[in-house]
């Protein structure tokens, strides 16, 4: 066997190939440079491959390639107004007309939580961009509470005039009880805190939370069956963890029985943990992209874990959102801002591409962990379900230049617009990498234990094996439709898939079997994604896999964290209907 080449974090100034070139079709295999770590296509000066154009089409809802019907902007006043109305509120402007996609409309929400001081910007409309209050103000070491209530939070997502869905949400508490915060829920730590997560339970449903990203101990994965119980309705728990990881990290529902529908309503929240000596950004925004299934009222669909859905890509909405407080149309900064924007999709199942325009963009961290900065190809990255990207942004050192981040879904539609405003800011040397995780940069194959993962199951794309009695026949438990190995749904209930020590190299072949798209994470590692016959790595870690229909990957790990560790989907309705599976490390 060769020895695997010693790459860099980031991209260098050349690279062979396609990164990703035996997990395309063969009619496929040169059309970029793909992370499947964050389902986005990234490409150095040296290797630009193709364009977001060649990007798998996730087919299940809507007309065109994972796209909804029609996507518009419109904005929200009146009743819809509140603290979490997420679009423009008052006379802030759209940011774009409406776009007739395909002959139906839909809602295009923004949010932009603010989580720096507002020192180098200005403020169109009325509007307020609000800040992270509490959590912000945390900057000591140890120890460090977060108090959590997951609630129901009934709310209009359509226009004024619709009616209210049922949604649910982490809302911070103080020492009293009291909320602290409002909008869309983004926490904050600093490295070297001992953090706590205090979570109450006041659902009329059983629920679990795990922090995607997370590194830390096994008893803080906070996976139901696996390293600890559901919370119940009426009960509270905690995880306590040593914040040794900096980055952007997600706070996610993880009992596989309720994931689709309580990520769905929105139980979400970003979670940050600063640099011990934080790196000079004018603007920290955090960016969770989503989408809504709604009906003609505007109330979000309660079709939560149907077979038409969890049987194929997983549930699509038709109106796409930026989670959380309603923002401005637009924002101005001053000439020669930096900004750090903290991308976070936090959808059930929509690999959601996001294009910025107007200012210099560089990614530099990938699934909570940092890498090389690098200019990604076309300034776009596709994030897939619960997949996290780190992007800095650099205004123009004059006045009067415009900028956008762009779904790029239909013809296109900005989600958050900025205009450089006021006298420049001094001229800036170009900024460093963030803080090296302290990760590995070699992996010895030589040795590995290696693991075959083969998803099955769901069904073909054939129309006719979609119908209502065909998928009741076939699937007459709908919380098995996908099989690991040929087990149905066992999960975390069974045998490990692999026993491994501490230490030791983990190289799993994920093999995609099925005809739909599949994102799997693994919990407590980071690995590194293999290039054909293992000569090689993709030059940044992830935590978080994209693959096509019918296409095999191969990722290795150093099995360092001890404990019991899942391997699953983060599509919710694949990870509900048996895409779960679990390594040991002893």
């Amino acid at each position: 066997m060769r020895r695997a080449q010693q790459k860099p974090i980031g991209p260098p100034s050349a690279m062979r190939g396609p990164g990703l070139y035996h997990a395309f079709p063969a009619t496929q295999q040169k059309s970029a440079w793909f992370s499947t770590a964050s389902a986005a296509f990234f490409s150095p000066p040296a290797t630009r491959f193709g364009g977001l154009g060649q990007a798998t089409p996730l087919t299940g809802a809507g007309t065109g390639p994972n796209t909804p019907d029609g996507l518009s902007l419109a904005s929200c006043s009146g009743d819809a107004a509140g603290d979490d109305c997420l679009v423009p509120t008052g006379p802030s402007p759209s940011l774009a007309p409406s776009l007739d996609l395909d002959r139906r409309q839909a809602l295009l929400g923004v949010a932009i939580v603010v989580l720096a001081p507002a020192a180098s910007f200005a403020q169109t409309a009325p509007t307020k961009l609000p800040e992270t209050k509490a959590a912000e103000a945390k900057t000591s070491a140890t120890p460090h509470i977060l108090r959590l209530r997951a609630e129901v939070q009934p709310r209009k997502i359509g226009t004024p005039e619709q009616s209210e869905s049922r949604l649910f949400r982490l809302t911070e508490l103080n020492a009293e009880g009291k909320p602290v915060t409002s909008g869309f829920p983004a926490f904050r730590a600093k490295a070297g805190d001992t953090v706590t997560l205090e979570i109450e339970n006041t659902l009329d449903q059983p629920t679990g939370f795990h922090i995607r990203g997370l590194r830390g101990p096994n008893a803080a994965d906070g996976m139901p069956g696996l390293t600890t119980t559901p919370i119940q309705p009426g009960a509270k728990a905690s995880l306590t963890f040593p914040a040794t990881q900096t980055g952007t990290f997600l706070i996610a529902p993880t009992l596989a029985e309720r994931v689709s529908e309580q990520n769905a309503r929105g139980l979400h929240a970003a979670f940050i943990v600063e640099e011990a000596n934080p790196p000079p950004f004018d603007h920290d925004l955090v960016l969770a992209v989503s989408d809504w299934r709604l009906d003609d009222k505007g109330v979000l669909v309660e079709d939560f874990l149907s077979r038409p859905d969890s049987s194929r890509v997983g549930r699509l909405g038709n109106r796409l959102a930026a989670n959380g407080l309603p923002a401005p149309g637009k924002m101005s900064v001053r000439p020669g801002a930096r900004l750090r924007i903290r991308m976070i999709n936090v959808s059930n199942a929509r690999v959601i591409p996001l294009k910025v325009s107007g200012f210099a963009a560089e990614v530099y961290s990938i699934d909570s962990t940092p890498c090389q900065p690098f200019d990604p190809l076309k300034r776009t990255v596709i994030l897939a379900p619960n997949s996290r990207i780190e992007m800095v942004l650099q205004a123009p050192p004059e006045a009067g230049k415009d900028g956008a981040i762009e779904a790029k879904v239909g013809n296109g539609i900005p989600i958050f617009a900025y205009r450089t405003e006021g006298e420049p800011l001094p001229a800036k040397d170009k900024l460093a990498a963030l803080p090296d995780p302290g990760l590995p940069p070699a992996i010895r194959l030589q040795d590995a234990t290696r693991v075959d993962v083969a998803i099955t199951g769901g069904i073909g794309t054939e129309p006719q094996e979609a119908e209502p009695a065909a998928l009741t026949k076939r699937f007459p438990d709908p919380k098995r439709i996908f099989t690991i190995n040929g087990s149905k749904n066992e999960g975390f209930a069974g045998k490990p898939l692999v026993s491994v020590k501490r230490g030791k190299v983990l190289v799993l072949a994920l093999m995609n079997q099925t005809s739909w798209p599949q994102v799997i994470a693994v919990h407590g590692h980071a690995f590194r994604l293999l290039h054909p016959f293992d000569d090689g790595w993709e030059p940044y870690f992830l935590d978080t896999l994209y693959m096509t229909p019918k296409t095999t990957a191969r990722i290795a790990l150093i099995a360092d964290n001890p404990g019991k560790w899942a391997i699953r989907s983060t599509i919710a309705e694949h990870f509900g209907t048996g895409v779960a599976t679990w390594f040991e490390v002893t």
